[in-house]
């Protein structure tokens, strides 16, 4: 089984704090040498996540939302975790990506092999598992256009 390792870090609850998110993770996963599709994949993962803990999780400001990256044997787990308890909406795969909002949690599902959310004792936690470097790396690339959030 390959080494795995872990990073940990939180953001305060503002929107220039997902830029920040997403910057982050790119710099860990680029220092443990995973690759750029692997990375792409999670950075726009990391985006989506924190993007909803500042918009839709009703962080108040002052609060803080924390983001963990593990490397595994096969996939890279990213898991946010914010103080609201409200877990996210189900997805439904007839969702058009083509939509103006609420394809975040829809491109999520495509780009990971599974994802989910759990309770906290104080709010709750939302993982997605992106797989290793693939074939379909090319795929995904074209689900997150350049700048998106």
């Amino acid at each position: 089984m390959a080494e795995s390792k872990m990073d940990r870090s939180r953001y305060p609850s503002h929107p220039a704090q997902v830029r920040s998110a997403r910057h982050h993770a790119a710099q860990v996963l680029r220092g443990w040498g995973v690759g750029d599709s692997t990375t792409d994949a999670v950075v726009y993962v990391a985006g989506e996540l924190a993007s909803n803990a500042v918009r839709h999780a009703h962080t108040s400001q002052g609060r803080e939302f924390g983001m963990t990256l593990r490397l595994l044997e096969s996939i890279v787990r990213i898991e946010l975790r914010d103080p609201d308890p409200s877990l996210p909406p189900d997805v439904s795969p007839g969702e058009d990506l083509e939509a103006d909002g609420g394809r975040g949690l829809l491109i999520v599902e495509r780009l990971a092999t599974s994802w989910g959310s759990a309770p906290e004792v104080l709010g709750k936690t939302i993982w997605a598992d992106i797989p290793l470097e693939t074939a379909a790396g090319e795929d995904r690339a074209a689900l997150c256009p350049e700048g998106a959030s």
